[in-house]
């Protein structure tokens, strides 16, 4: 066989074995990561977990037992730097990561990073890289044998990590964890932790729709709370891309015309609120503030 046409056949063999490596590697990545969401909800565990958010670091104690279908979490503070009473009960929970779904391939690459050992325990790292800028690399180090997350981290831009949480110490176990971890405190859900405790769904949009969305992101959920101090109700829309969740709030304004567009972030969470159509919006998520705002902006009201 001549020399040329040797090459071709190795060319077209490599690129046969890249092209089908690829999609494998991706799909034993997704399988990695359904399995770890159901592991933070299903397993049984008690551990210790260091977390950072922007500059401040806490320390968390925190139990987990699902046992006839009902899932309890009791997490402790144990420091925070000075401030906060210790033992206090945080909403701070892993029920946070969501059902991954197929949809975040449109906007998600993902591969593996290598292996770690952490809390005396091998984990494999998963990483999510955004295909865009409008949300963040996620990586995740998990234990490949019961996919319990151990490790996360949520990088920026710049390469700097806005949030990460580690356990330093860990056990897992099939029965319940020890009465007196579950008693300490019981976990009141934020609203981005809403699995534990999740408010009623509604069926009605009242008009309110999204023109646009950025890439990725479909509406999941529409809820409605009970407004505080005798205000009127206030709806809840989510969205995910398949990973990443944003709330979208939107209340009745007092004084129409009268507020004006705010950027809140605390480390990777980020908070934009507007005014559309005489209401005020509050969007809430881990994702950069231009796509909290690019999200503001394909919101419309058909009255």
């Amino acid at each position: 066989m001549p020399m040329n046409v040797k090459h071709s056949v190795s060319v077209a063999v490599l690129m046969g074995l890249l092209a089908w490596s690829a999609p494998s590697v991706a799909d034993e990545a997704m399988d990695l990561l359904a399995k770890m969401r159901s592991a933070v909800h299903t397993l049984s565990y008690t551990g210790t977990l260091v977390y950072a958010q922007g500059n401040e670091l806490t320390t968390y104690q925190i139990s987990h037992t699902q046992a006839g279908g009902a899932e309890k979490e009791s997490v402790t503070r144990l420091d925070q730097g000075g401030a906060g009473a210790p033992g206090a009960a945080e909403s701070f929970s892993l029920a946070k990561f969501q059902q991954v779904q197929p949809q975040m391939e449109q906007v998600y690459s993902l591969d593996f990073g290598g292996d770690e050992f952490v809390a005396n325990r091998a984990c494999r790292i998963v990483v999510a890289r955004p295909r865009d800028r409008m949300r963040y690399l996620q990586r995740y180090c998990i234990d490949p044998s019961n996919g319990m997350l151990l490790k996360y981290s949520l990088v920026d831009r710049n390469h700097e990590s806005v949030e990460q949480l580690m356990f330093t110490a860990l056990d897992i176990s099939q029965g319940a964890p020890q009465p007196e971890m579950l008693n300490k405190a019981s976990v009141a859900p934020a609203p981005v932790v809403a699995d534990m405790a999740p408010i009623p769904e509604v069926t009605d949009d009242a008009g309110w729709s999204f023109a646009s969305l950025p890439a990725g992101f479909q509406q999941t959920k529409r809820l409605m709370q009970e407004g505080s101090n005798g205000r009127a109700p206030v709806r809840q829309l989510i969205l995910s891309d398949g990973m990443t969740s944003v709330s979208v709030f939107i209340a009745q304004q007092d004084d129409p015309g009268a507020l004006e567009s705010v950027e809140l972030s605390a480390g990777a969470m980020n908070i934009f609120t507007a005014e559309v159509d005489k209401h005020k919006v509050t969007l809430v998520g881990e994702v950069p503030v231009a796509t909290l705002r690019s999200i503001s902006e394909g919101l419309h009201h058909a009255r």
